[in-house]
């Protein structure tokens, strides 16, 4: 009998078809018998490891165990600027939300006014805030210039010692662009007035935190 190569061809292909199906349901249908069910996939997340400051807040590092309570007074420039408000504003919420302090403001003081009122105190810590206007850079005088070095400084209750002194430098948007931020080698620049405050308000944290550990050791 004749037979044409490509009809036999034709029906080699369907019968491989059929056998791969038939081995297929056979697979399938004892795999349901079984009761067995596909393993989930691992989760990509579950074994990576923390990063630092993840598991620095996990653990409180930088909670305070003491409550501390903050007596918070300012010195503005002459020309008493909205940005030094908002600074000084942000800067108080900030303190409020660390927990164990509380922060009061005392109005406008200068240096020598707080250092009396901390002598005073017994346990209240006073806390100044002064702002300068930074006319002068880099040889060249802006007589309006909106750009302002903050400075914190920590005083303690009975001595009146200042035991701390940070600053952070405001830069700005639409004021003379020639400081440039050399953080953390230098003061760190910051150039909206919430962002300063908060910065400033972290520099004491930091402070406390580590008078809060004296205290437990």
């Amino acid at each position: 009998m004749l037979r044409v190569p490509g009809i036999q061809r034709s029906r080699q292909k369907r019968g491989l078809v059929t056998a791969s199906g038939l081995v297929l349901l056979l697979w399938a249908h004892g795999f349901a018998q079984s009761g067995r069910k596909a393993a989930k996939p691992p989760d990509s997340n579950a074994n990576l490891p923390q990063s630092n400051e993840e598991a620095s807040d996990k653990l409180g590092a930088r909670d305070l165990t003491h409550k501390v309570k903050l007596l918070v007074g300012r010195q503005p420039t002459s020309k008493h600027m909205l940005s030094e408000d908002a600074i000084f504003a942000t800067l108080l919420t900030r303190l409020n939300e660390i927990k164990n302090v509380s922060a009061i403001s005392i109005g406008d003081l200068k240096h020598d006014e707080i250092t009396k009122r901390a002598k005073t105190e017994t346990e209240a810590v006073l806390v100044l805030v002064r702002f300068d206007v930074d006319s002068f850079q880099k040889g060249t005088i802006f007589l309006n210039s909106p750009d302002l070095d903050v400075d914190v400084s920590v005083f303690a209750p009975v001595s009146g010692q200042e035991k701390f002194k940070g600053k952070v430098y405001y830069k700005a948007v639409g004021g003379p662009m020639l400081k440039k931020d050399n953080w953390p080698n230098g003061t760190p620049i910051r150039i909206t007035t919430e962002a300063v405050g908060i910065e400033a308000a972290e520099q004491v944290r930091d402070w406390l935190v580590i008078e809060d550990v004296k205290k437990k050791n």
